[in-house]
């Protein structure tokens, strides 16, 4: 994962429940950005996620799925979870496991 790509500054939305998928290439550098809407639920979020992914593959052939973080905003329009690229992990924004989803630090 790039250094130096802070993933919330580049998440600055106002837009209430969103999933942003920051597009990036297998080299961390930035191709785009997919955003789809979700109710508010975990099952919503993983369900835009998936979405989200299925649009990235289709818009940007040379997306690396790692790279691509992937953030949810909550009904106020804030960054509010990281996903995970399996789609299996949520954690809330600002904790350490968000930050192991985001490739922002290591685990343990």
């Amino acid at each position: 994962m790039a250094k130096g790509n802070s993933l919330l500054f580049n998440f600055q939305m106002t837009r209430a429940n969103v999933v942003i998928r920051d597009v990036r290439d297998r080299d961390g550098r930035r191709l785009g950005r997919i955003t789809a809407s979700h109710d508010g639920t975990t099952d919503g979020v993983i369900a835009a996620a998936r979405a989200a992914t299925d649009r990235m593959y289709a818009e940007y052939s040379t997306a690396s799925n790692i790279e691509s973080r992937i953030c949810a905003t909550d009904e106020g329009g804030k960054p509010r979870w990281a996903v995970s690229p399996n789609f299996l992990h949520l954690a809330e924004a600002g904790t350490d496991e968000a930050s192991y989803i985001w490739g922002l630090r290591e685990q343990g």
